[in-house]
């Protein structure tokens, strides 16, 4: 059969479904986005209800100690914060006995994947997966929810129960957190064909598909995670096997902003960044978009939108394959709780092919560098996470002859990030300026086309921070306060 299966993927973190009123706020924008004749059809993915995800790994771990009457007694709160959801969501009697007869089923299976995690944990087996069973459970009760109220506020829409996204099998990890799978990587091929079948046919109904973000199914038929903060990342994942023309997240900000506003009062919205400026944003310390979130979609050229759940009328900022035309700063972005590691050797002249035997031992710490600062025949210096520096070095001692490894700690990476940033050879002068008047030392500095990286001490980056977004993108006005007449001759004469 053909149709047209033209899509946009509208993505609702936990914040956004948080409690029962929330999710009707979210069942309301999905309606108006039905409405919209100029929107292409929406294809929803929803989080675990905010705080959920912690709590069922809070269950898997009772579990995995033995620990049943705290395991028995988070199960209970869980059950009650989805049942009075419900409750807010769907007045009418009959259709909510459905609803609530619904999450029934769903707690029942979720007590099964509980009783399998005991048992795995018992016979002493490996429980990545078995936990990650458990940690899924979040988003099959949400999309429920979420389901019932868009039909509530008056629109065909049906919970996809099925996982969307194959991936591979993940190798096991003691070395990983509780909860965490390593290796479920999303298989396009796979995905692209399931989500044929289980989104396209309701699409085609004008039904809108209500599908569960964050988890996936292994090519081996296991249930898995795609790990923490995970969720974007799944909506782009999807958005990309359904060739949509946008993936629009929706969150609790207004959309990514020039700084971080707890720290900056000034920060301004940004219409617009290029994939290049939002990675590096991400990179650096902004919490608006995981990382991830851009792998699935950039190459196919599909923008993302970040848009405030509840504020709704606010258009957001759209990250696509162009930012803005300017030379100067986008956005400021601080990254902290860094050490700067720096290896030199006591030869002059030594190999520069060593680089790339420190990253690979840097690898092997589990610490992928946060910046490479400076580089050269025998002289290499980068920053790592502050938790992972001593076995970085102990690493490199350990394996590198003649070569001196030292460390130093509490520093912050402040990045001013903007496309063609450094074509302008002012940009770079204002920015090591701005901090040189407020007496900030800058230890070190990098570069690229997307920007300027300036390392300074930890307990400066606030006040870095603010200072290079006053002097790069948005001055500080002062209030001047106007005397009348009479005052300022009173003032004079005094």
């Amino acid at each position: 059969m053909e149709y047209d299966c033209t899509v946009n993927v509208l993505k609702f973190g936990g914040t956004s479904v948080g409690n029962g009123a929330r999710i009707a706020q979210v069942a309301s924008i999905i309606v108006q986005t039905l409405q919209e004749n100029t929107t292409p059809f929406p294809v929803v993915v929803v989080s675990a209800m905010s705080g959920v995800t912690d709590q069922l790994l809070r269950i898997a771990r009772h579990t995995c100690l033995g620990e049943h009457e705290a395991a028995s007694q988070e199960q209970h709160a869980l059950r009650h914060k989805h049942i009075e959801a419900a409750e807010t969501l769907v007045p009418e009697s009959e259709r909510r006995a459905e609803l609530l007869r619904d999450l029934d089923q769903a707690f029942t299976s979720l007590a099964q994947a509980i009783v399998e995690l005991r048992q795995a944990a018992e016979r002493n087996q490996d429980v990545a997966l078995p936990t990650a069973a458990v940690a899924a459970w979040g988003e099959r009760l949400s999309i429920r929810l979420v389901a019932a109220a868009v039909r509530e506020a008056g629109a065909s829409a049906e919970a996809v129960r099925e996982e969307i996204i194959v991936t591979s099998h993940p190798q096991s990890d003691p070395a990983q957190p509780f909860g965490i799978v390593v290796g479920a990587d999303p298989l396009a091929s796979e995905t692209r064909a399931n989500a044929d079948r289980l989104i396209k046919p309701l699409v085609a109904r004008r039904v809108v598909p209500i599908a569960p973000g964050f988890i996936g199914r292994t090519i081996t038929g296991f249930a898995t995670t795609l790990g923490r903060n995970g969720s974007d990342y799944s909506a782009t994942v999807i958005g990309a096997a359904l060739d949509c023309t946008e993936v629009t997240i929706y969150t609790d900000v207004d959309g990514v902003l020039t700084a971080d506003p707890r720290l900056v009062s000034n920060a301004r919205l940004l219409a617009q960044l290029s994939y290049a400026e939002a990675a590096r944003l991400s990179w650096f310390g902004a919490k608006v978009l995981h990382p991830r979130t851009l792998i699935p979609i950039a190459p196919r050229n599909i923008p993302v939108r970040v848009r405030n759940t509840f504020r709704p009328h606010i258009r957001g900022t759209v990250v696509g394959p162009v930012g803005r035309s300017q030379s100067g700063a986008t956005a400021i972005t601080t990254r902290r709780k860094l050490a700067l590691i720096t290896v030199e050797s006591v030869d002059m002249f030594g190999a520069p092919e060593n680089a790339s035997q420190v990253f690979a031992l840097a690898a092997g710490a589990g610490a992928a560098p946060v910046a490479i600062c400076s580089s050269s025949g025998h002289h290499l210096s980068f920053l790592v996470e502050e938790q992972a520096a001593d076995s970085v070095i102990a690493l490199l001692r350990h394996d590198l002859d003649n070569w001196k490894v030292c460390c130093r700690r509490g520093l912050a990476a402040c990045a001013c990030i903007g496309s063609g940033f450094t074509a302008d050879p002012m940009s770079p002068a204002r920015a090591t300026t701005a901090l040189a008047h407020e007496r900030i030392p800058v230890v070190t500095q990098g570069a690229s086309e997307q920007g300027i990286t300036l390392i300074v001490e930890d307990r400066d980056s606030e006040r870095a921070l603010r200072c290079l977004h006053r002097d790069l993108i948005a001055p500080v006005i002062p209030l001047v306060r106007h005397e009348a007449p009479g005052q300022k001759k009173k003032r004079l004469e005094a």
